[in-house]
């Protein structure tokens, strides 16, 4: 992050906090806007948001690891704040895999089932808590940028914000799945080692056809780790 951001996300009266639970309503319909429509993963197999998807990343809340980026705004002689970015994380431990493969057998044949599944796959390959020798990871779950505020470096202040706050809460490894191409490269900009991938077109059902017809350029789900 540059002093450049910075000067140019405090002319734009940007500041970044934790995601409170009263802002439960706000994040919920911020995601539906700016995060569903988006993500690939999401937006390729849920319509609309199944609603386990939705009330899970709201519960992550609660942990006191979610991050949004608001915009404070003087409406009416009345100051309110816009959000325009949000980051919502959480805690995953050694036995994430095998609780992904159980909720995507739950939930099959489900567009969602489906989603978690190849995420499942992504969990059990990367093996991040035996390649990092650790019993639990700070997990990036969503985020998601206002389209008009693209460009000003957002979503790696939040992603470095978060870096500092999983510090301090004791985390010592920062994990997240990738399924944008964009997303992707943020994790990349932000020095995070790539340790799995998957090629949408090589993953595959049970009758060998592809499970993910992804646009372009979205052809990897990339996960990605990094020692805090």
């Amino acid at each position: 992050m540059t002093d450049r951001q910075i000067e140019a996300n405090e002319a734009d009266n940007i500041r970044i906090r934790l995601v409170e639970l009263s802002d439960g309503d706000d994040v919920l319909n911020f995601l539906r806007k700016h995060f569903y429509p988006e993500e690939p993963l999401c937006s390729s197999s849920q319509k609309p948001p199944h609603p386990e998807d939705e009330a899970f990343n709201i519960s992550l809340i609660a942990h006191g690891t979610c991050l949004m980026a608001v915009q404070q705004q003087i409406v009416n002689g009345i100051r309110r704040e816009r959000i325009v970015g949000v980051l919502l994380s959480g805690p995953k431990h050694s036995d994430e895999a095998e609780h992904l493969f159980k909720e995507a057998a739950r939930l099959r044949p489900t567009d969602f089932g489906k989603a978690i599944g190849i995420l499942a796959h992504a969990e059990r390959d990367s093996n991040v808590f035996e390649r990092y020798n650790v019993e639990r990871a700070l997990h990036i779950y969503a985020g998601a940028v206002d389209g008009s505020f693209r460009g000003r470096a957002i979503s790696i202040i939040l992603k470095e914000k978060l870096k500092e706050l999983g510090r301090q809460l004791g985390y010592s490894l920062l994990t997240t799945d990738c399924t944008s191409f964009y997303s992707a490269k943020v994790s990349e900009r932000m020095g995070m080692d790539c340790v799995n991938v998957i090629k949408y077109a090589d993953y595959l059902d049970e009758e060998g056809k592809v499970v993910f017809n992804m646009p372009l350029p979205h052809e990897y789900l990339k996960t990605y780790a990094l020692r805090l």
